[in-house]
């Protein structure tokens, strides 16, 4: 396995981050961004608008793990309370798709560390860069002061859910996802945790 690197994610890495974001979201960004584009775009390269801009939504907030000059990972997370939902937001969903992203809103942590997603390259997995970029993860959340991490994943990825449990997280909740007609996955969502003041 050659050397890799974790850095801060560049206004460059959109397209890569949103290519992570996407794959890592099992079709709900898909699902979420279904409509949304007047120039019917994809979602990915939505998902690469987004993350030029937004707040939260960011590269800014993303972790990149890269190999030689190739982005070969990312990790995008940043503080719960930037999972918010406005008046002005409704004009890219459907009601359903709006009520979709509500469930993420009222279900989330209170002061917590939210990791919105997390992927690696197919051909790079298995070799610890995922472990290693959810470490550079949870360090990010201690250095800002905050003591639990959260993540939501279907509950049919078996192969997430044992990651996340290797890393230290336990579930706490599953939520219904299976009235959104277009989402291809009917499982539903796992919101589980990880304890940031033990050794993890």
């Amino acid at each position: 396995m050659e050397e890799f690197s974790i850095r801060d994610g560049q206004q460059s890495d959109c397209l890569a981050i949103a290519r992570f974001v996407n794959e890592s979201s099992g079709g709900a960004a898909d699902y979420l961004f279904a409509g949304a584009s007047q120039t019917g775009s994809s979602a990915e390269a939505i998902v690469s608008e987004l993350l030029a801009r937004e707040v939260h939504y960011s590269y800014a907030n993303t972790l990149v793990a890269q190999m030689e000059d190739k982005v070969i990972g990312a990790a995008l997370s940043f503080p719960a309370s930037g999972l918010l939902l406005n008046e002005q937001m409704k004009q890219y969903y459907s009601a359903q798709q709006f009520q979709y992203i509500q469930y993420f809103v009222d279900n989330k942590l209170k002061d917590s560390w939210h990791l919105d997603a997390i992927c690696i390259d197919g051909e790079c997995r298995g070799n610890g860069i995922g472990k290693h970029l959810l470490d550079a993860v949870k360090q990010q959340a201690k250095y800002y002061t905050f003591s639990v991490l959260e993540v939501f994943v279907f509950a049919s990825n078996a192969r997430a859910i044992r990651f996340y449990q290797h890393n230290g997280f336990v579930e706490c909740k599953k939520i219904d996802a299976s009235k959104h007609e277009f989402l291809n996955d009917k499982s539903p969502l796992v919101l589980m945790r990880c304890d940031l003041s033990s050794n993890n």
